[in-house]
């Protein structure tokens, strides 16, 4: 897959989501990017990407109802890796995340390296 691969970004917080989106086009791959839960799914369904990074705390659908529904509702379309990028970092929404099907779970405040590395891990099966 490696660079050009099609990552969703899903962030209500404007900053990380630009961070984000800047740094990973900067590393060759495609960035659609959403604003909400809502949004995140609509984009997910139009763009069918490779990997989802989504927060958990957003408004009209949280981080966790859009993968739960993306797993479970949409099982005619290829499963996206997934990141699940949050301030959540208390135990029990690490083992949320990674129940609901996250394949990464990263703590804010992030280590914007330990997010490319996983990026890279998952959609290039190497180590940044």
């Amino acid at each position: 897959m490696a660079k050009g691969s099609r990552i969703v970004l899903v962030e209500d917080d404007v900053h990380i989501l630009e961070l984000l989106r800047h740094v990973l086009a900067g590393q060759g791959y495609e960035v659609a990017i959403a604003k909400d839960g809502e949004e995140g799914l609509a984009e997910v369904l139009r763009v069918h990407p490779d990997l989802l990074i989504t927060d958990v705390v957003m408004p009209r659908k949280n981080g966790y109802q859009l993968v739960h529904a993306l797993l479970n509702d949409y099982h005619d379309l290829p499963t996206p890796k997934i990141i699940i990028l949050t301030s959540r970092n208390d135990p029990a929404g690490i083992k949320t995340g990674l129940t609901v099907g996250a394949d990464v779970y990263i703590g804010k405040p992030f280590d914007i390296q330990e997010v490319v590395s996983h990026v890279a891990e998952l959609l290039d099966g190497r180590a940044a």
